[in-house]
């Protein structure tokens, strides 16, 4: 049930597709998860009773469409949750970052002449590259062989360096928001511009639901928390 004290991470480990909603509302539930559905709301000037309105939607939708996105990782093996973490997360991010470091030079050149132009957006990209591949191999060669072998309990430390790590992302995340003007497409922006800021959207809603995945729910599990 959704509750205005009800923190943020805990609604989305119940009702996944609420991560859509929260998005949507620009409230964050991935580092930012600890807060209250009425903490968050009032932070950003959201309506705590509309954002639980369209929550209740969503849900119903999903459920009846079968969405994978409604899928309780909670209530899936952790084998399994690791799998998909790296399918749907860590394989789509090793093509995506290079595509939007492209997309964006090739707009910031174009549009040199333009103020509202993304002004060292490919330059973030690529910092952000650089981070999230680290972060990756990590998790890869050291993190998920040890949860994988059943040693969950002696990755504390690991783990307390991956969301260290995720709070870096989420930075960057904002400095894209920054930088971008808050993904908004000028009347003006070619088609590339607009994909750009399309892609980026995307990307900032995979690394969000990405992060919930690992530090509120695999994480916890492993630690038994």
């Amino acid at each position: 049930m959704v509750t205005e004290t009800r923190t943020l991470a805990d609604i989305v480990k119940e009702i996944p597709i609420a991560a859509k909603v929260f998005q949507r509302h620009r409230l964050d539930f991935c580092c930012g998860g600890r807060q209250s559905l009425a903490q968050a709301c009032a932070a950003t000037g959201a309506d705590p009773a509309a954002v639980m309105r369209e929550i209740e939607s969503a849900a119903q939708a999903a459920s009846e469409a079968q969405d994978r996105d409604s899928i309780r990782w909670t209530d899936r093996p952790i084998p399994e949750l690791v799998q998909h973490i790296l399918d749907r997360y860590h394989a789509t991010l090793r093509t995506e970052i290079p595509r939007l470091i492209e997309l964006s030079r090739k707009v910031e050149e174009r549009h040199a002449d333009k103020p509202d132009r993304p002004a060292g957006l490919a330059d973030l990209l690529t910092d952000v590259q650089a981070a999230v591949d680290s972060h990756l191999e990590k998790e890869e060669q050291i993190l998920f062989p040890m949860i994988i072998a059943g040693h969950g309990q002696m990755a504390y430390m690991p783990i307390q360096v991956m969301m260290m790590e995720h709070e870096d992302h989420g930075r960057n995340l904002r400095r894209i928001r920054e930088i971008t003007r808050d993904l908004a497409v000028p009347e003006h922006a070619c088609a590339s511009w607009r994909e750009l800021y399309r892609a980026l959207a995307e990307f900032e809603a995979d690394l969000m639901y990405h992060i919930h995945l690992e530090n509120n729910i695999l994480f916890p599990r492993v630690l038994g928390s």
